[in-house]
Order: structure tokens, then sequence, then C-alpha cells
């Protein structure tokens, strides 16, 4: 079988069957498309689609977590494709997904472009700023530690992969970004395609606004995970740019981790930050270190900082010698 799709579901059958029907539409004759119902009260089962690719599992309530690792259990796919029962899948994401994953072994999950549609008012700024750094994100493996690179509902992922990580697990962490830094932990590559794959219907109460897993510490923890267990080792000497709101948490939790912070970078030298010293940002020519954390929060200035490293200290790479983080 080729692809399964994972639409986990509680009471959500307003919006249900245009998402199903969605899937059906992209969908090719080895696919199947795996409803999971998380103990819903509105009998989910009257809106969906009489198609043999749909399959509807049934679960007492215990969370989207159970409900995904449910389906997974249930798949036959060599890939899963995931959905939110309020969101529709576009025309020509499948097809294009299974390309770039056959294409290209070393990439374990790929999404895409969102188009966002707030169901009453407009979105807040912070979810605006987000879809905007999505949708112009090509390269997601550059900016993993910036925010979450992949947009659940838009991803495609290969199972053997997933299987090997572990699955989705419940944590006080984002499951599907602790999962993508789990997949590039052990070597996966994520990618994006550059079209719209999936449209989202954002509401009052999606999980991404009522649960305290998706909160910007809980973001920040998964991140601060992934840089310990991937990236640092003993004896570095670590930079850090930014020693405002974004570095400030980064340098205490890089000294917590008994982690030699040589410097922090910032356009107001001077001084120290919890013992760091801070130099003007001109210094990055000559200093030496092993790793560089840029933790810049101002609109533009990740982009400005990339040209500033190209030009003054080619010989670092991005993803490699430097990352941007949040």
């Amino acid at each position: 079988m080729r692809v399964s799709w994972l639409i986990p579901v509680r009471d959500r059958r307003h919006w249900l069957a245009e998402a199903v029907n969605s899937a059906l539409m992209d969908s090719g004759p080895d696919d199947e498309i795996l409803v999971i119902d998380d103990g819903s009260q509105d009998r989910p089962e009257q809106v969906l689609p009489a198609d043999r690719k749909v399959q509807l599992l049934r679960q007492p309530p215990q969370g989207i977590v159970a409900a995904l690792e449910r389906g997974r259990r249930e798949a036959r796919g060599e890939f899963l494709a995931r959905l939110d029962s309020d969101d529709r899948s576009l025309p020509g994401r499948l097809d294009g997904q299974v390309r770039m994953l056959q294409r290209d072994p070393a990439v374990v999950a790929v999404g895409g472009r969102a188009c966002f549609h707030p169901d009453q008012s407009l979105p807040g700024r912070g979810m605006r700023h987000y879809m905007a750094w999505i949708n112009g994100l090509s390269e997601p493996m550059k900016e993993i530690l910036v925010e979450c690179p992949l947009i659940h509902p838009a991803v495609m992922a290969r199972a053997e992969a997933v299987e090997a990580a572990g699955g989705y697990r419940l944590t006080d962490m984002p499951e599907d970004y602790e999962l993508w830094l789990r997949l590039a932990e052990r070597g996966g590559r994520l990618a994006n395609l550059e079209r719209d794959v999936v449209w989202i219907r954002d509401h009052g109460d999606r999980l991404t606004r009522t649960d305290p897993r998706y909160s910007l510490a809980a973001f920040r923890r998964a991140r601060m995970q992934w840089t310990k267990s991937s990236l640092l080792k003993p004896g570095q000497r670590v930079v850090v740019w930014g020693g405002g709101r974004t570095g400030r948490p980064w340098i205490r939790w890089l000294i917590e981790q008994k982690v030699d912070v040589c410097a922090v970078l910032d356009l107001k030298s001077g001084g120290t930050r919890q013992g760091v010293p801070v130099l003007p940002t001109e210094e990055v020519s000559v200093l030496d270190f092993d790793l560089l954390l840029v933790a810049v929060g101002a609109r533009g200035a990740r982009g400005l900082i990339r040209g500033i490293l190209a030009e003054r200290r080619p010989e670092l790479r991005e993803g490699r010698d430097w990352w941007a983080v949040a």
C-alpha cells in the first residue's frame, strides 16, 4: 500500500466530511484513509463517505497522541499523510510529496505551504508571522531550532522512519515538533514542497490555542533538548549572537548545562550577560569558537546575519557550525 492518511477526530463532524473528501479526491487506488475517533459524542460515522478506502477506528477519549498512535499501528502504507479533521488537503499534494520521498531517500518527512483561513476574526500577529515564515521556508533543516518547520496537517512521512524513531510520544512538548526533532536526530532530513498543500481552518478550539503543550515555553524546551542531544559536545566553545530577549534564555540555559559560553555578540556591546563578556558583532570575524547560536528575534535580522557570516566567515556552514535559534 502506498499512503495511509491519519485523521484523528473528536466532536468535529461538522467539518469532518470536508476533510475526508479532500483526502479521497487526492488519493490513488492503493491508498487508505484512517479516521480515528477519539471518543466523539457527535457520531462522526454518520458523515463519513461510503468508500472502501475510508476506515473508522474507535477508542475512548485519550488525546491526539494516542489517536495518532492507534492510527499509525493500524496503517499499512509505506507513507503516512497527516490531516486534521477541520482542515482540507489541496489537490496534487499527495503525488508531489510521494515523488519527493521516492526521489530522495534521505528525506524522511515532507510538508509544504499552507493556506490559512481564520474561522471568524483575523489571526494574531504571531500566527501571521509564523505562516509567512513557514510558507517561505524552502530548507527547513536550517531553521529547525527557530520554530516547528513542518505544519503537522501538511506532512507526509516515511512510516518506517517514524517507527524507528519511536512514533508519537506524549510529553510536555508539541507532539509533532518533538517527532520531527527525533527524526532529524537520527539523521533524517526534513523538506517542504514549494506549493500549497493544505487549507487550514483557524478557530478558538484548536489544540495549538488551548493546550499548554503548544506554549512558547514548550517549544523552547523541545529546541533546547535537541540542542543538548544533537549539538553540544564536551569542551566546546560556544558563542551566542544576541543578548536580548531571545538570547538571554539561551545564555542562561547553556551556562546551566556547564557549556563554555566564551562570548555574546550584540549591537549593544560592553559589560557582561550572566558573567559572559558582550562583544561587538564585528568580533565574529576573529573569534575562535566551535559553535555559534544566532539568537535574534527582530524580523529580518537572521537574514542580515546570514549575509554577514557568508562574507566574513565563509568557512562556517549553517546547520553545522552555526544555527539560528529562538
